[in-house]
């Protein structure tokens, strides 16, 4: 994992783009994904290409990897600002994705845009909450485009619930952790789950969320960690 004084000074370095040549975030994703003399289409297929361990360690830097709902193709994202608890990931495409603790609260450029979501106190995704410590009942918000400057708001209700524990391996390194569900209900009756593949420490390693009714549901892989 890297620290955080190191880290922020990275987010600072990759959060300005020249006004010629390749921005540094395409650089830095490109040089992680792809070998020498290949460098495709900017994408990362299921496997993550050419993506190793030894790659994201050298990095240094904090990055996710990013699959939406339906697609077969994946996106390494790096954090390029952080705001009060909020990390901004953009991927080489300029798609932003925004998290809270481990709780995706914003999403840009994948479509129906996120723009932001409210928890309430005790959040368990938010707070990095130990598996046997998550309440029974969450709480949120969710603000989306719409006609008027408050836009869209949708509220939930999600009831939490305790899977297995489990193993899961995220290029190369293997992490014990255990599923939490949320099974939620919006005001008008709309049903989804969200799952989270948690450790002992409230670290969300991998999860499906949603993201509304238009974009559906996000899959997030934490290759490496902002700490």
């Amino acid at each position: 994992m890297i620290r955080a004084f190191t880290a922020v000074c990275i987010l600072i370095l990759l959060g300005g783009c020249s006004s010629g040549g390749t921005s540094p975030v395409f650089k830095a994703i490109k040089g992680l994904v792809f070998s020498s003399g290949d460098e495709g289409a900017g994408a990362v297929t299921n496997g993550g290409g050419g993506l190793t361990r030894e790659k994201i360690t050298a990095s240094g830097l904090a990055l996710i990897r990013a699959q939406l709902d339906g697609e077969e193709v994946t996106n390494i994202l790096t954090a390029t600002s952080l705001n009060e608890g909020y990390v901004t990931y953009v991927s080489a495409f300029q798609q932003t994705i925004t998290i809270k603790g481990n709780l995706v609260t914003a999403t840009r450029g994948l479509g129906g845009d996120l723009i932001s979501v409210a928890e309430f106190a005790g959040d368990p995704v938010v707070n990095f909450t130990p598996p046997a410590d998550w309440p029974s009942q969450v709480r949120r918000d969710y603000r989306f485009p719409g006609d008027g400057p408050a836009g869209i708001v949708i509220s939930v209700t999600c009831e939490t619930a305790r899977g297995q524990d489990s193993q899961i391996t995220i290029v190369e390194v293997t992490y014990d952790v255990t599923k939490m569900i949320e099974n939620c209900t919006t005001k008008d009756g709309t049903k989804f789950t969200n799952v989270y593949l948690v450790d002992k420490d409230g670290l969300v390693w991998e999860s499906l969320q949603w993201t509304g009714p238009a974009r559906g549901f996000i899959n997030i892989e934490v290759l490496e960690p902002l700490t």
